[in-house]
């Protein structure tokens, strides 16, 4: 099994992706990083493609793996069977299985469990949690106290709504325009 790892030499690793089995990366600003599984502590990194990623307080622009376990930092996009976040923000995240406890802008999963995080959107088939809070809503089952401004009968309402002043608003054009 091959094993890669630098610590501290954060110019090494800019000229071409880091690939291995298992990588590890300690204090170092990275390109791009490929792995069975990938280990980062106190790292910058644009891209992880890994099927383990185990990140702890870094940022990323783009995470893809099957597991990923991130605590204490920033990504802006990751896809993920499982996701783990822990005292950090994700932009956007797809997932099969998400445990937040943090902050997600957007969070797709089939099945997510919130705990004391907060999310602009959350769509998925099941939430779960405690101190949910969300902008908008979009779930078949939900389970614990959330706190939205829109859920899904808000959406139907803003649609009737919206529908309605399109079309009082082309009545009165074509009102006008018969004079």
């Amino acid at each position: 099994m091959a094993e890669s790892e630098l610590n501290n030499q954060p110019d090494a690793a800019e000229s071409h992706p880091e690939k291995g089995d298992v990588v590890n990366f300690a204090n170092t600003q990275i390109k791009c990083v490929e792995g069975t599984v990938v280990r980062l502590s106190q790292c910058t990194v644009n891209q992880i493609t890994a099927e383990t990623v185990d990140f702890d307080n870094g940022a990323s622009q783009t995470i893809n793996s099957q597991t990923l376990t991130f605590q204490n930092g920033a990504v802006l996009f990751s896809h993920s069977q499982v996701m783990t976040l822990s005292n950090g923000s994700v932009g956007v995240s797809s997932a099969s299985e998400s445990t937040v406890n943090g902050n997600v802008g957007v969070l797709v999963s089939q099945s997510s469990t919130i705990n004391d995080g907060q999310a602009g959107v959350i769509i998925g088939n099941e939430v779960r949690g405690e101190k949910i809070k969300t902008v908008v809503l979009l779930a078949r089952n939900t389970h614990g106290p959330v706190e939205t401004i829109v859920d899904q009968r808000g959406v139907a309402l803003f649609g009737l709504a919206v529908g309605i002043a399109f079309s009082l608003v082309f009545s009165l054009f074509r009102m006008i325009k018969r004079r």
